[in-house]
């Protein structure tokens, strides 16, 4: 009796095993170490397969650190002000612009086109900083807070002025957490958004559109000096076929040179997993 007892004990356990192992997604680690090197620069990138549940990460411990989103957060304070009603689309409604020239290291960093009045579509893709604070404005912490804390984005600090918070240091997210809200995003399963948000985005957000792929991507450049030294993003997700993968890079940018490697080094890898041709 003790022995049927026993038996039945350790298959149960096997299959029990045998069942998370099924259910628990599978990870497997980014060989972008010469890419980086290349590049002069320490960074991590981190790729989610959604057809096959698979996490393919490169450099883990940077992956989990957490840095401002700068410009990343674009992606989200879009769905947000959308959904607030606090700009009314994409195309006519236009944020007004402060009449500053956005500096660093004594040049203009932003497109000419922002400085002006511009709307979603021209400020997403530009990163028009000046179009975002006046949107931040009519948003406020209040409704900021919700959406971010609803959403679990990154540490969802939304303290400090309403228009620099994703700017100054206080709203943190890492690699890992952007491919996690991301993978939210692509599927249209963000807390509080509606589906006419999340359509307006994806028309704003694609950079990339061919028989073969979707590419819907955006860059960032936190240079407020917090994380030590200036730190580049690119995150977003590619739709190819049946299938979609949803990435975030980083890298540090000791020099204004290493903007451009971010989505050299990107791209390269999301071929190298089949998410581009």
């Amino acid at each position: 009796m003790r022995h049927s007892i026993a038996r039945l004990f350790l298959t149960t356990t096997l299959l029990l095993a045998g069942a998370a192992r099924a259910a628990a997604p599978a990870a497997s680690t980014l060989d972008a170490k010469p890419l980086f090197d290349a590049a002069g620069a320490d960074g991590t990138m981190v790729i989610y397969d959604v057809r096959q549940q698979r996490t393919m990460t490169y450099n883990p411990k940077r992956a989990a650190t957490q840095y401002s989103p700068a410009s990343t957060f674009k992606i989200f304070n879009s769905l947000i002000g959308l959904e607030t009603g606090a700009v009314a689309d994409v195309d006519h409604d236009k944020l007004p612009w402060d009449g500053k020239v956005w500096m660093h290291h004594g040049k203009p960093i932003l497109p000419a086109v922002c400085n002006g009045d511009v709307a979603l579509r021209v400020a997403l893709p530009n990163s028009c900083v000046p179009a975002y604070q006046a949107l931040a404005r009519r948003v406020g912490t209040v409704q900021y807070r919700k959406y971010l804390t609803a959403a679990h984005f990154g540490n969802a600090d939304v303290e400090g002025p309403v228009d620099r918070f994703w700017l100054n240091g206080h709203l943190k997210i890492s690699a890992n957490q952007q491919v996690d809200f991301l993978r939210d995003v692509a599927a249209h399963k963000v807390p509080l958004i509606s589906e006419r948000s999340f359509d307006a985005l994806d028309d704003i957000l694609t950079i990339e559109k061919t028989a073969d792929y979707t590419l819907r991507a955006k860059t960032g450049w936190d240079a407020s000096g917090t994380a030590g030294t200036d730190v580049g993003w690119w995150v977003g997700w590619v739709t190819r076929g049946e299938n979609t993968w949803v990435f975030a890079l980083n890298l540090d940018m000791s020099k204004p040179e290493a903007g451009a490697r971010r989505q050299e080094i990107a791209r390269a890898m999301l071929r190298q997993v089949g998410a581009l041709p």
